[in-house]
C-alpha cells in the first residue's frame, strides 16, 4: 500500500492516490464493509497503517469533519492492471478517512452512501478477489 500525492506543481487542487495490490484490496474492502454494516472482520494493523499514511501524506485535511452536504464526489477506484488505486482530492480526503476510520465505530461518523458507492466500484473492478470473499468468518 502506498499513499501519494498525484497533482503536479502549479495545480491549486491537491490530488492523491492510494495504491493497493490484490491482497490489500481485500483488506480495504473488509475495512469498508465492516464500517458500513458492522459485520465481519478486518486486519487492525492494516487499518492503522492506512490511517497513519493518509494523515502523514495528506496532512490535517483528513481530520476535517465530513461535509454535511458533500459536493459531487470524484473519489473513484481504478484497476491499473498490476493493482488497484483509489483517487481523491484534498477536499475529499476527510470523507475517505472517516469511512476507513468508521471501522472502529461501525455505522457512525461517515458518508454511508459514498461508502456503498465505493464498495460497489470495488466489486466491479476486482470481481475475482471480492465476489466470493468470506467477510464474516476468518
Amino acid at each position: 500500500m502506498e499513499v501519494r500525492e498525484t497533482a503536479a506543481c502549479g495545480i491549486s487542487t491537491r490530488e492523491f492516490a492510494i495504491e493497493f495490490d490484490a491482497d490489500e484490496i481485500v483488506n480495504v474492502y473488509r475495512v469498508m464493509h465492516y464500517a458500513q454494516k458492522g459485520i465481519g472482520f478486518y486486519e487492525e494493523g492494516f487499518l492503522e497503517d492506512l490511517l497513519s499514511q493518509m494523515s502523514f501524506i495528506v496532512g490535517s485535511a483528513v481530520f476535517d469533519p465530513p461535509a454535511a452536504h458533500p459536493p459531487e464526489e470524484s473519489i473513484r477506484w481504478e484497476d491499473t492492471g498490476i493493482g488497484y488505486v483509489v483517487f481523491f482530492k484534498e477536499s475529499e480526503a476527510a470523507d475517505l478517512f472517516h469511512i476507513f476510520q468508521g471501522a472502529q465505530t461501525p455505522g457512525e461518523g461517515f458518508n454511508k452512501e459514498l461508502n456503498q458507492k465505493l464498495l460497489n466500484q470495488m466489486v466491479e473492478i476486482a470481481p475475482t478477489q471480492l465476489q466470493n470473499l468470506p467477510i464474516i468468518n476468518r
